[in-house]
């Protein structure tokens, strides 16, 4: 067997760990070519770097946890460039001239809204203020919508059966979202029950559904998964994703593009 060189054999062996959710040494071994010292020495820096966790005779992956939702105007200012980036690639590559989006109230999809200005007889429907707000500007030149509903003041959202009810009686061409995680094991996770629920009955009315992750939700359990990863047409993330985790995503046939 090849050796691979230390680095992507460490990315190689956590990815493994977040896949089986625990290993042992002489399992790591191996499936890696290389002694049990390097296999410890490389866990323990994998350790160092909160990657993976050292457990008795080998390895368990890491639970991240994202339990207190964030405030809609501090996720404003998160990763911004690479949610720019992200917002900007998914309209440019998935949006057309005539298509119905359905737009949720995250801020990387609140921030494609500038970039929409470029097509025709676009038909925008959202449930989220942050995202009105930008289609505003637009109003005239491209037909802007929002759901009824309980206000949620954390996320700027509407929410609720009334919600639910608005986006399962319509249609739309694709369906965009975020998640607040996203893991193999777990899926794309959010915070938030009522969001979820308004998420699903959005991608459950859409032909397509494309869901725009930065890199710092990988790795990131939340409270509830939002759908399989089965129901996911497309993956828009940045390049800081991590590799190993981007090429499982596609061998389980998830469509994954990095801006």
């Amino acid at each position: 067997m090849q050796k691979l060189p230390a680095e992507l054999r460490r990315e190689q062996i956590a990815a493994f760990v977040e896949e089986q959710d625990n290993t042992t040494a002489l399992e790591l071994g191996d499936r890696f070519g290389v002694s049990l010292m390097t296999v410890w020495r490389d866990l323990s820096v994998l350790a160092e770097k909160g990657r993976v966790r050292r457990v008795r005779g080998g390895a368990a992956r890491v639970e991240q946890h994202a339990e207190l939702e964030p405030l809609y105007d501090s996720k404003r200012v998160v990763n911004l460039t690479a949610k720019e980036r992200i917002a900007r690639y998914a309209v440019e590559h998935f949006v057309q001239s005539g298509d119905i989006l359905y737009m949720e109230a995250g801020t990387t999809v609140a921030a494609m809204a500038k970039y929409l200005i470029a097509y025709q007889d676009l038909t925008v429907i959202g449930n989220g203020l942050g995202t009105m707000n930008e289609l505003a500007r637009l109003a005239g030149a491209v037909n802007v919508y929002c759901c009824g509903g309980l206000l949620r003041p954390v996320a700027f959202t509407f929410v609720g059966p009334q919600a639910e009810e608005y986006f399962r009686s319509i249609n739309a061409s694709i369906c965009f979202l975020s998640a607040t995680g996203l893991t193999l094991h777990e899926g794309i996770t959010d915070v938030n029950l009522l969001e979820i629920q308004v998420k699903r009955a959005m991608a459950s009315s859409s032909d397509r559904v494309i869901f725009l992750l930065d890199s710092s939700k990988w790795g990131v359990r939340s409270l509830a998964r939002i759908v399989p990863l089965a129901d996911v047409d497309i993956l828009v993330t940045d390049t800081a994703a991590p590799a190993p985790l981007v090429e499982s995503l596609r061998a389980m046939g998830v469509e994954v593009h990095q801006a």
